[in-house]
């Protein structure tokens, strides 16, 4: 039965009956919020949805089920998605009957389970829960109420290249000259990048006659890259996977890609695109007068390429070396 075949028999005059939601369950209000949310996860944190609604009588019984499990698995993140008020995100996990609960981890979907059933429920949580991570004295947040996401990563990819002055450099990018080739006429990279990109959370860049992208970005004036952020986690199995950087081309084609050694070469991981900086090769990014990105695949070979968010870390940087770089020969 379809979604909406599903929520268009609903009487909109039945009553609705509420409760108060339960200490360590979030309520999500917002296809936004929940993506932020996801965003702000640990890679390894798992993530548990209930799809509910206030007419469905097992999303009531099994509730107080739920609220016992985040009382009792505090690094695991729980939420509620009332399917009425949400029915976008109700549509994107493909939700046809109430209560359902999905586990993601690092944006990514791992289980799920139809129905109020508390043993099943319980046992899912726990084999996925995994461990608890290490007190906050061996992580960089040492504030219990952060929230979720606001320690360290415990990935050992870290060592962030000098980070006391590395910043976001996307107030510095020169909307002229901001293209992306082979990218969908309702989905384009102006939606993400520039003055005009839409909400974060609703817009994203997808590609159009197959997988991959070719993306410019030019700067107002010479930067150092340091990183690179490129999420996905709305929709992983669409999220780039092999990824190749240029810089300092005065145009660039698909062809040109084939026939120049970028200089460097990425294969983005599940955790990547879950918003991971990914650390760049510091020497070989020190002039950037624009920035080209070439995704030639995607993380499930899906038929396009989905990317919600870029950003770019780095200082601005002067160079006495003002031309044009024609073509770049990095060895590997």
């Amino acid at each position: 039965m379809s979604f909406h075949k599903i929520f268009s028999s609903l009487d909109p005059s039945a009553p609705r009956k509420t409760h108060a939601m339960a200490p360590g369950i979030t309520e999500v209000e917002s296809v936004f919020q929940f993506d932020n949310l996801v965003k702000g996860l640990l890679p390894t944190q798992l993530l548990v949805i209930d799809f509910h609604a206030v007419w469905c009588g097992p999303c009531h019984a099994i509730a107080p089920v739920y609220a016992k499990l985040a009382a009792k698995y505090a690094h695991v993140k729980f939420v509620k998605v009332d399917v009425d008020r949400n029915q976008q995100l109700a549509q994107r996990f493909r939700i046809s009957a109430m209560p359902t609960f999905k586990f993601l981890k690092g944006g990514r979907e791992i289980a799920e389970l139809r129905g109020a059933s508390p043993p099943q429920l319980n046992a899912l949580v726990a084999q996925h829960a995994g461990p608890v991570p290490s007190t906050p004295a061996t992580t960089s947040g040492s504030s219990s109420s952060a929230g979720a996401g606001a320690g360290a990563a415990p990935t050992p990819s870290a060592p962030s290249a000098p980070a006391d002055n590395m910043i976001s450099l996307l107030s510095q990018i020169s909307a002229r000259g901001l293209t992306c080739l082979n990218e969908s006429s309702s989905h384009p990279l102006s939606s993400i990048i520039g003055p005009s990109h839409g909400p974060r959370g609703s817009s994203y860049l997808e590609s159009d006659a197959d997988a991959e992208l070719l993306i410019t970005i030019p700067f107002n004036e010479p930067v150092k890259l340091k990183a690179i952020s490129i999420f996905g986690g709305v929709s992983p199995s669409q999220a780039p996977k092999e990824v190749k950087l240029y810089i300092n081309q005065l145009s660039m084609d698909f062809g040109d890609a084939e026939n120049l050694a970028p200089a460097q070469e990425l294969e983005l991981s599940r955790e990547d695109i879950g918003g991971n900086k990914v650390e760049l090769r510091f020497v070989r990014f020190q002039n950037v007068r624009s920035l080209h990105i070439l995704v030639k695949s995607n993380q499930e070979d899906d038929e396009t390429t989905r990317i919600d968010s870029i950003d770019l870390f780095g200082t601005v940087g002067d160079s006495t070396d003002k031309g044009p770089l024609p073509k770049h020969e990095h060895e590997h």
